[in-house]
């Protein structure tokens, strides 16, 4: 998950970010004191899964970021910080997720974020048609943990270790999962080698010139494809 903490206070922001890493070691957490750096990192093309907003902050309050967040395209998750439950009207017009009670109980964060991330997941329903040799069906982008070409076959290697054999180049796959499926600029698809395109919200971990996926499989990131760690590292946040 990559997420996003706004608070003014420092020691707030580093009691959180405590309490996400210690259950969530794979988070990418990203920590702010005020909001206008928040939205001056949103407008950079950053798009946080979750945001954690402090209501009252000095300037822009949290309920006024949010605003101008929903306002510019923000669709994922936010949950406000709040010293009193009495925001409720507020937060339902920016579709707040929820609401934490200052300080926040470590039970609490964790039980939000995981509620976050099962809702998240449901409303990833986006997916492709495909037709292979025995049938045409429908997948899900978030199953798919990479495109493979070996012995001139291509295969969609899902993250169930099952596979599909379709009737198709490389280069006709990667039109459809990163320019018609989903926009270019917002697919989770990149190639980082000729015989690979992988599906970036599947990477484990990259190590040196290898992506490790969470499927446990290991694929070669070649020279021609150097920029892929960029393109990787854009997605993540």
């Amino acid at each position: 998950m990559n997420i996003l903490i706004c608070d003014d206070l420092v020691d707030a922001v580093v009691q959180l970010t405590k309490i996400i890493s210690l259950s969530f070691p794979d988070a990418d957490i990203r920590a702010f004191n005020n909001a206008a750096e928040v939205l001056a990192f949103f407008r950079s093309g950053k798009k946080p899964d979750i945001c954690f907003l402090d209501i009252l902050m000095p300037g822009m309050d949290g309920i006024v970021l949010a605003e101008k967040m929903r306002n510019e395209g923000y669709r994922g998750t936010i949950v406000f910080l709040t010293v009193a439950n009495d925001f409720a009207a507020q937060s339902y017009k920016v579709q707040a997720f929820s609401y934490l009670l200052k300080p926040p109980k470590a039970k609490e964060v964790i039980a939000i974020l995981h509620k976050a991330e099962k809702a998240n997941k449901d409303r990833d329903t986006a997916g492709i048609q495909i037709k292979t040799k025995k049938m045409t069906r429908f997948i899900l982008y978030r199953d798919i943990s990479h495109v493979e070409v070996m012995n001139q076959k291509l295969f969609i290697r899902m993250m169930d270790h099952t596979e599909l054999e379709m009737w198709s180049s490389l280069s006709k796959i990667a039109l459809k999962l990163t320019g018609e499926g989903e926009s270019r600029e917002t697919s989770r698809f990149a190639q980082c080698h000729n015989s690979f395109l992988v599906n970036m919200d599947n990477i484990a971990y990259i190590q040196g010139s290898t992506v490790i996926m969470k499927d446990g499989k290991n694929i070669p990131i070649s020279k021609k494809y150097a920029d892929f760690k960029k393109i990787y590292e854009k997605r993540l946040f």
